[in-house]
């Protein structure tokens, strides 16, 4: 039982479901979210547009443009990846937390609709988001974004997916980020690290989840070796852009993140590592108004203001 743990009074109510994973609850989730995300959008004190633009193979993807009012180009960028366990749109949150990264950090904000497993499992979501990125520097005149000033970032599986795309931009396309932030990461396809079984019914979700949603992102077994860029410890990690690393404390990605942190550090990479105490799994979206959330939030906020402050400058340590 998660109560067994000192999880943090403002995260004990959540409590721990198993994810159905099978698409007519995933269509129907998917539907509501957009729904209520399209309502949302009309209360955002930010400029917030739509298009689709270029991906692979014809396919066009949604993103989403945010930045403050009056900004001026041209400014630095986040190119953004929401979490959903690779299956569901994102919450209401993660737009919320998007308008914020853009007015605190005063940039702007390309928020990516990648395509979903398990109709679309890996690699299309992944290469969405490469082609996010591309699209964003090759068109940095027309958007009014700085070329140099360009971070990824993203939460849960938008970590991973912004882990491997600052992996591809730098060793395929010889991309120079000048940040990554990744927020409680999945980093690991293997699932074998201890936290994982240690909080197998900590909120939001049950381990079962994290083990069945492998089988529904990828298209073919893992018998044959987890595939290029599926995996962020898998990876290719010299000469990546500094990194800011966020985990909680009672999730099941807790050591993923951890462990990635650490295999960045030793790979030379500069990196700011925060383990939120007392926090569970998407903790600042369950509870944003916990001082636990808050504190978290200025500390990504921070992080992206030192980034976009002076190109090429290193995070701090929090």
């Amino acid at each position: 039982m998660h109560n067994s743990f000192d999880i943090h009074p403002d995260f004990q109510s959540i409590k721990a479901r198993k994810l159905s994973l099978k698409r007519w609850a995933l269509a129907l989730m998917r539907n509501l979210l957009a729904l209520v995300n399209a309502l949302h959008r009309r209360k955002f004190r930010a400029i917030v547009s739509r298009q689709k633009i270029p991906g692979l193979d014809g396919h066009r993807v949604p993103v989403l443009f945010i930045e403050p009012e009056n900004l001026a180009a041209p400014s630095p960028a986040l190119i953004y990846f929401h979490g959903g366990a690779f299956v569901m749109k994102a919450a209401p949150r993660h737009l919320e937390n998007a308008v914020r990264y853009a007015r605190e950090a005063n940039c702007r904000v390309i928020f990516v609709e990648y395509r979903l497993a398990p109709v679309n499992p890996f690699p299309a979501g992944f290469e969405d988001c490469h082609a996010a990125l591309r699209w964003a520097l090759a068109n940095a005149d027309t958007i009014g974004i700085d070329a140099r000033r360009v971070a990824v970032g993203g939460d849960s599986a938008g970590g991973a997916l912004a882990a491997t795309v600052a992996q591809r931009a730098r060793h395929e396309d010889g991309i120079e980020l000048c940040g990554q932030m990744l927020i409680y990461p999945v980093a690991d396809v293997a699932c074998t690290r201890p936290s994982t079984s240690a909080f197998t019914d900590v909120p939001p979700f049950k381990a079962a989840s994290l083990e069945s949603l492998w089988e529904v992102y990828f298209r073919d077994p893992l018998a044959a070796g987890v595939p290029r860029y599926a995996s962020p410890i898998h990876g290719e990690l010299s000469g990546l852009a500094p990194a800011y690393v966020e985990t909680a404390e009672f999730d099941m990605l807790h050591d993923q993140g951890h462990a990635y942190a650490e295999a960045l550090i030793a790979s030379g990479v500069e990196v700011a590592q925060n383990d939120i105490k007392g926090a569970v799994h998407g903790f600042d979206l369950l509870a944003a108004d916990s001082e636990v959330s808050k504190a978290a939030m200025q500390s990504r906020i921070g992080f992206l203001r030192r980034i976009f402050g002076c190109a090429g400058t290193a995070p701090g340590t929090t």
